[in-house]
């Protein structure tokens, strides 16, 4: 089994086992106690649910080495705190419930002659022992779905006081004088008045309801109090060192690069605005644009200066510009209530930096993402190498769902373009949706020639595989055009495909069928990346494909991807976690301009993560501790399936304030983000307040 149907596995059983536990009190409960004979059927369900309860939780524990094996971070927590949190009461559970469920079968019914003698204290300490072990595999299903994988002392401290709780409420509620033999469960030994007992079991049931609201409107505040507030600088206090303050902050306004001033200049104009788009096959929709679908395509040739003008004419969420994997001087990147204010209908930004990297990217607002890419406001951004060979046939092509329209580039449908037979033909695949896409090339084999806009170490030739790409993610691929048509088809555009003939009419040949082959994708197996191509060959003549070169690691961080649920701006929602917390309380990871960071990402969900920091690239390391066999794959964008463990190498060489969040972009909504913060740099920027930033 995978890591994720191990973790799948292990909350069916924690539910089950909290289920049966609850189930096995209230049939033991339900027993008479008082001499008169019990139905032997609920004697035998007691039964039934104390057995399913030990199997379900011994069960558990049974996957803790096949998790661990994974990972120590997928059995992190349900080592250390659940297992013994589980295994004490359900072993006291089992002691004291079953022998005294089988003396009541062995008894025909009846409670057995030294039960009534002890006036019910075998009993009694059968149902508590049963709602220990109840209320712990509830508080396991809590430190699953609310505390997380970083549980603070105080958070473990309040859970084990609730389960203590429980257990102090079963005595005193369920348990009341009056149930048992003569002077009840309680014997005649009780101590206190028998109206007092109700009195108590009211105040801590009061007390625990306090906790628990308490608890609740404090996580409520927790996620309003960063509404409204600036971005503090991070401070000097890693690698050992004693924290410093940071006197005079870098605002993020002033890193702006330092354009040559005697470069050519691109200048560009996008206008944001609302408007219906009619599509070739027909359908009609409302769209967020740029003025068209994909927004205008930027060029440019490394070296040059890219000026781009936004204008938002009409979207009233606001809009700006992130320039996805490019690696822009901070004060450009483009992020609403980090590194700007969004810019609001009538108002205007310039964004100014130099073409610095060559390769295939794509440009996006970053002002309430998950609504304004979706509906349309992206677009493709490609840089050339001015003294590289340019393909004789050059094409974008971007993968997007609009309003469950599924797009190649602008068509819902077929669309068209020539080569001359024997030239060679570059498609630019690009994922500007928030889920995983996989396209299929027909009629020829294909290089992989670059991923995410870096360039891959000798390709080889592929044919018969998929190439799969994460959300935002991209991959160039390069094939010489022969004498038949080639398409290029999408899981996610079932009815559209780009066509490129062996002519020059610039149209879709004749007879190309609108839909793949059924099962094509299913069945198809996908090009693993980390084995393609060749590894590198350092001076020495070893292999450099997955080296951390001669850069020291100073810095180690661990990000846990996972699902709680949390308050994400006041309002309750199973949220999507960094480390137990919700954007904008998750802690950012704090480097120092020079800085190695070895970043370790766990995703513990059962979704893939594409997660993607802004301002860097990263280096593969490994993927659930194996390393990369062919070229070194560095990426912008890395896309975590669940169940996965990816080690990544990242240099701290951009100065700023930047945003690292999964590109699933209702992910990133529902809390999946976080920040990347050098020391010494501040925002003066806000999230949400007046100026209504929303940086997902």
């Amino acid at each position: 089994m995978t890591i994720s149907q191990l973790l799948a596995v292990d909350l069916v059983l924690s539910v089950l086992a909290a289920g049966a536990w609850i189930a096995a009190v209230w049939k033991t409960v339900s027993l008479s106690s008082d001499g008169r004979t019990t139905k032997t059927g609920n004697i035998h369900l007691a039964i039934l649910f104390v057995g399913v309860a030990v199997v379900a939780t011994a069960a558990r524990y049974a996957l803790l080495p096949a998790l661990v094996a994974g990972s120590w971070w997928f059995a992190s927590e349900r080592t250390t705190i659940n297992l013994p949190l589980t295994a004490i009461p359900a072993a006291w559970a089992a002691m004291a419930g079953v022998p005294y469920l089988l003396r009541r079968r062995n008894t025909g019914s009846q409670p057995a002659e030294e039960d009534r003698e002890r006036g019910g204290r075998s009993r009694e300490w059968a149902v508590l022992a049963m709602v220990a072990a109840a209320a712990s595999s509830v508080a396991s299903l809590a430190l699953t779905f609310i505390l997380g994988p970083f549980p603070a002392p105080w958070s473990i401290a309040l859970l084990l006081l609730m389960v203590a709780g429980t257990v102090l409420l079963a005595r005193l509620a369920l348990l009341t004088p009056g149930r048992g033999v003569k002077a009840g469960l309680t014997g005649t030994r009780g101590a206190s008045p028998a109206g007092r007992r109700p009195t108590a079991a009211a105040a801590v049931a009061g007390l625990m309801a306090c906790t628990a609201l308490g608890s609740g409107v404090f996580a409520w505040l927790g996620s309003r109090s960063a509404d409204g507030t600036v971005i503090s600088a991070a401070v000097g206090h890693h690698n050992g060192g004693t924290a410093t303050t940071v006197t005079d902050p870098t605002p993020v306004t002033s890193l702006l690069g330092d354009p040559p001033a005697d470069a050519v200049v691109r200048h560009y104009e996008l206008t944001a605005r609302v408007e219906q788009v009619t599509l070739p096959s027909g359908q009609a929709t409302e769209a967020w644009t740029f003025g068209s679908l994909p927004g205008p395509a930027l060029e440019a040739q490394l070296g040059e200066v890219m000026e781009v003008v936004l204008k938002n004419r009409d979207v009233t969420a606001g809009v700006t510009l992130h320039w996805h994997g490019y690696d822009v001087p901070n004060a450009m990147d483009g992020v609403a209530g980090a590194t700007q204010d969004a810019v609001m209908p009538g108002q205007s930004m310039t964004y100014r930096f130099t073409a610095a990297q060559a390769g295939t990217y794509w440009y996006h607002t970053h002002q309430d993402s998950a609504e304004g890419v979706r509906k349309g406001l992206y677009g493709t951004f490609v840089v050339h190498h001015p003294s590289l060979p340019r393909a004789e046939t050059d094409i974008v092509v971007a993968g997007h769902d609009l309003s469950g329209l599924g797009l190649l580039g602008s068509s819902d449908r077929v669309s068209g373009h020539s080569a001359v037979p024997g030239s060679m033909v570059r498609a630019r695949l690009i994922n500007t949706d928030s889920l995983p896409q996989r396209y299929l090339v027909e009629g020829t084999a294909f290089k992989a020639v670059a991923v995410d806009g870096t360039d891959v170490n000798q390709p080889e030739e592929v044919n018969g595989k998929l190439v799969r790409l994460g959300a935002g993610g991209r991959v160039d691929i390069a094939f010489i055009m022969p004498d038949a048509p080639v398409t290029v088809r999408s899981d996610a555009a079932a009815s559209a495909a780009v066509v490129v003939s062996p002519s020059r009419s610039g149209v879709a040949e004749p007879g190309i069928p609108e839909k793949a082959p059924a099962g094509a994708f299913a069945t198809t197996p996908v090009l693993d990346l980390l084995e393609y191509g060749k590894p590198l060959v350092g001076p020495s003549g070893g292999s450099t494909g997955a080296a951390a070169g001669s850069r020291r690691i100073t810095r180690e961080e661990v990000v846990v991807l996972d699902r709680q649920f949390r308050f994400v701006d006041g309002i309750p929602r199973y949220a999507f976690t960094v480390n137990g917390a919700a954007y904008p309380l998750v802690p950012s990871m704090d480097v120092a301009e020079g800085d190695t960071v070895k970043v370790t990402v766990v995703n513990r969900t059962a979704e893939p993560h594409p997660m993607h920091p802004h301002g860097h690239h990263v280096q593969v390391l490994s993927r659930n501790g194996v390393a990369p066999s062919g070229s070194p794959l560095v990426l912008d964008t890395v896309d975590v399936l669940p169940g996965e463990v990816w080690e990544l190498l990242l240099h701290a060489d951009n100065p700023g304030i930047w945003m690292d969040h999964c590109h699933n972009l209702d992910h990133a909504a529902e809390g999946m983000m976080m920040l990347l913060k050098y020391e010494g740099v501040s925002s003066p920027f806000v999230h949400g307040g007046h100026s209504r930033n929303r940086p997902e």
